[in-house]
């Protein structure tokens, strides 16, 4: 590759002349193409090309030459060479103009320069700058191939390839989490520093990004991607990062701080080479994972399901250190990752967190579910719960916790999963995405998730709510979601308002009209109670 101000240094351009789009000097050369056909569509997936033409159908119609660059700059063309005295004695102003605004480089040349000369100039370049690059690109991976045959680490990658690149650089796991972090002398940003602090990308930036697309388009294309900063979250510095990808699924990610000076082309090379090596590192580990998950996984189904060979049961306990004779606890963690990676993560996240707290406990996967079956007397679990979610939640991975009771007898395992799961059920259909419910508090919504259908089949209340919802559905109104928070708020008009985002006014607009259209009275605490439920018992059926 070369940039248009580098040929123009170039012995070939001497009798050439810059007469428009000086603002775009430093677009990227990557081909050059000859076109002298009128009504050319010039659409080519190969961005970077300079254009040689000397303007054949362009001469006397306007419309055309005024339609001609944006074209030019639409389909991705690096530049212009226009030869002059053929059909054009200069470049036609409207031309010149639409140049200048869109900073794309026209370059005239006389008609004794053959534009063989320009593009054999140009390609020599970028032809032995290719050659070089693969010559070191080879370079590079078979330096990186090395460090994984000697046993290498993430960490030995991170540091090798911030050595080959001299930028700061994080690998990061699916969830956002530092696996590896490497610095160098050079200048970070305020969000770089928060990173390497909490060892994770903060959630401020982490739903920045996932607002932004960035993870979505990591996903469709599964190619790097280029991040301009974002000042108001400390991200002052742009970024790069390069997914690290096994099959079509997401392991994790390389971000390196692009900054001054910008990052070079082997620079980007080197950083996906890296990639390919941590996703190799990556899937070692996760098989040895996986296989160690399947042994837990089987000897928790037999805890479900029944025993079928005791013996051999209680030897499988005594390997993962299961005490059958102590009180169990299930705790299940729902949490679908939404920046690639497994959801199988999750259980190897919490294998890591219970051993660093030197915590017993046994963890299998169960229906997109991590199983935690804890050796806790009561009350134990709700506590751990929420330190998994404080600690574990995130933006990239929001974790739905359900809690079920403790039990003392091993055979009773499969009530308390049972009742955990239903948690998580009564959760998710309520529309929560994130928290820890405890079986034992749910109370009232634990009736209502077992009421059967002919049970509610009549219930004026139930009634109300219909009407709301066909009201809503015919209006594209929000009064069902408007009563269900009023109600979750205690009836408190400030908060209901401000988790809604409407105006008071508004909010006490739609309660009124839900009270004409139900005929109740929302100051009748019985009346609430009753709709309270109902609106429950809509979802949970619905």
């Amino acid at each position: 590759m070369i940039t248009i101000r580098e040929a123009l240094q170039l012995p070939v351009f001497k009798s050439t002349h810059l007469v428009a789009g000086a603002g775009g000097l430093d677009n990227i050369i990557r081909w050059v193409h000859t076109v002298d056909i009128p009504d050319a569509k010039y659409e080519w997936k190969r961005r970077g090309v300079l254009l040689l033409t000397a303007g054949y159908g362009l001469q006397d119609n306007a419309e055309k030459q005024q339609a001609f660059i944006p074209t030019l700059v639409k389909q991705g063309f690096a530049g212009m060479v226009l030869c002059l005295d053929y059909y054009h004695k200069e470049l036609p102003d409207v031309m010149r103009q639409a140049a200048d605004e869109l900073n794309f480089p026209i370059i005239t040349s006389p008609a004794d320069l053959l534009f063989i000369h320009i593009a054999e100039a140009i390609l020599e370049i970028i032809i032995n700058r290719q050659y070089t690059l693969l010559q070191r690109s080879s370079e590079i991976y078979e330096q990186l191939t090395e460090l994984v045959l000697h046993g290498g680490t993430l960490q030995d990658l991170a540091n090798t390839l911030t050595s080959l690149i001299d930028r700061s650089l994080i690998i990061e796991d699916a969830t956002f989490k530092a696996i590896a972090i490497a610095d160098y002398n050079g200048e970070i940003d305020a969000s770089r520093q928060e990173s390497i602090k909490r060892g994770r990308t903060s959630p401020a930036v982490s739903q920045a990004l996932l607002d932004a697309g960035i993870y979505k388009q990591l996903l469709e294309t599964m190619a790097p991607v280029h991040v301009p900063p974002m000042p108001e979250l400390g991200m002052t510095m742009g970024r790069v990062v390069v997914p690290i990808i096994v099959g079509r699924e997401i392991y994790g990610y390389i971000w390196t701080i692009t900054g001054e000076p910008a990052m070079r082309e082997m620079d980007e090379i080197a950083t996906r080479h890296g990639a390919t090596i941590a996703a190799l590192m990556m899937f070692k580990e996760r098989a040895i994972q996986e296989a160690e998950a399947a042994l837990r996984g089987d000897f928790f189904e037999q805890l479900l399901n029944g025993i079928s060979d005791r013996n051999a049961f209680q030897e499988q306990a005594r390997r993962l250190n299961f005490r059958l004779e102590r009180p169990h606890q299930i705790v299940l963690v729902y949490g679908p990752p939404r920046a690639g990676g497994s959801a199988h993560s999750l259980q190897q996240d919490i294998n890591d967190w219970l051993r660093k707290r030197a915590l017993d406990g046994l963890t299998a996967w169960r229906n997109d579910c991590v199983v935690l079956v804890l050796e806790f007397k009561a009350g134990k679990g709700e506590q751990l719960a929420q330190e998994i979610m404080d600690e574990m939640s995130h933006p990239a991975r929001r974790l739905l916790i359900g809690v079920g009771n403790t039990v003392d007898d091993v055979n009773e395992v499969k009530e308390s999963y049972t009742q955990a799961w239903e948690a998580i059920q009564v959760g998710r259909t309520l529309g929560q995405t994130e928290g820890v419910l405890v079986f034992a508090e749910l109370g009232v919504l634990h009736w209502l998730y077992h009421l059967p259908p002919d049970k509610i089949k009549g219930n004026a209340f139930l009634d109300h709510i219909m009407t709301l919802v066909d009201y809503d559905e015919q209006r594209d109104a929000e009064l069902v979601k408007t009563l269900e928070g009023y109600l979750d708020h205690g009836g408190s008009l400030v908060e209901t308002a401000e988790i809604l985002h409407i105006h008071r006014n508004t909010l006490i607009h739609r309660l009124k009209r839900i009270e004409e259209l139900c005929e109740v009275d929302l100051r009748h605490p019985i009346q609430r109670l009753n709709l309270h439920v109902a609106v429950k018992s809509y979802h949970l059926n619905h």
